[in-house]
C-alpha cells in the first residue's frame, strides 16, 4: 500500500523535473551552437550615398570580411536600393574586385549576388566596391540621389547564421516536443494513479460501512 501511495508522487516529480530542465537548458544550448559560424564585416555595412554626383563621379569603399567562427564557410553578398531614386539606381555602374581579379563589372541593377566565396576559419579578406555615375547620363538625372546597401551572409542562410552543409542548430523544436510529451505523460500517469487510488480507498470505505 505504501508503494501505491509513493508512485503517483514520484511520477509527478519526475514529470515536473523533465519539463523544468527542458526550459532552463534549451536557450543555453542554442546560444553555444550559434558560435560555430560567425561572419562579420568591417565596416559592418557597405553603404553608398550617391547625392549631388555629376556624370563621371565615382565613390569607392573597401570592406573586410572576417570568419571568426570555428568552421570554414562559403559566403555571398546581396545588394538592395535602401532609399532614393530607382531611376538613378538602374543606371549606376558597379565594380567589385579582390586582390587578384574583378568579381563584377556592370550595371548595379544587374548584380544579383556575389559568387560563392570560401573563407577559412580565423581568416579574413578584403573586397573593393566602386560605384560610378555614367558619363552619358542626361540632365534629367540632376538632383536625384540613391542610397545603396550591400549585405553579406553565409551560404545557405537568409540571415547569415549557418551554411547548408555545415553544422546545424540542434533540433530544439523536436526535442522540446519529445520532452514535453514525456513530462506531461508522467504527470498524467501520476494524476491518474492518484485519482485511481483515492477512488479505490473511497469505495473500500463505502463497502465496509455497508
Amino acid at each position: 500500500m505504501r508503494l501505491r501511495k509513493i508512485l503517483p508522487t514520484l511520477y509527478l516529480m519526475i514529470g515536473c523535473i523533465l519539463i523544468n530542465n527542458l526550459f532552463s537548458n534549451s536557450i543555453l544550448t542554442v546560444s553555444a551552437e550559434t558560435q560555430e559560424i560567425d561572419i562579420s564585416t568591417s565596416p559592418e555595412k557597405v553603404l553608398f550615398e550617391i547625392t549631388n554626383f555629376k556624370p563621371g563621379d565615382w565613390a569607392e569603399r573597401t570592406l573586410t570580411i572576417t570568419n571568426s567562427g570555428k568552421q570554414d564557410f562559403n559566403y555571398l553578398s546581396s545588394i538592395k536600393l535602401k532609399n532614393g531614386s530607382e531611376k538613378l539606381y538602374n543606371e549606376l555602374l558597379l565594380t567589385i574586385t579582390d586582390k587578384e581579379k574583378t568579381l563584377f563589372d556592370g550595371k548595379m541593377k544587374d548584380f544579383n549576388k556575389l559568387e560563392v566565396r570560401y573563407l577559412e576559419k580565423n581568416s579574413s579578406e578584403k573586397l573593393n566596391f566602386k560605384v560610378t555615375v555614367p558619363l552619358e547620363l542626361e540632365n534629367d538625372f540632376q538632383g536625384l540621389g540613391s542610397e545603396v546597401e550591400f549585405k553579406f551572409y553565409v551560404d545557405g542562410t537568409l540571415g547569415g547564421v549557418l551554411p547548408v552543409n555545415g553544422p546545424h542548430l540542434p533540433n530544439t523544436a523536436t526535442n522540446m516536443f519529445n520532452y514535453i510529451v514525456a513530462g506531461v505523460g508522467l504527470i498524467g500517469t501520476g494524476l491518474f494513479l492518484q485519482f485511481f487510488l483515492s477512488r479505490r480507498v473511497r469505495i473500500e470505505k463505502w463497502l465496509r460501512r455497508s
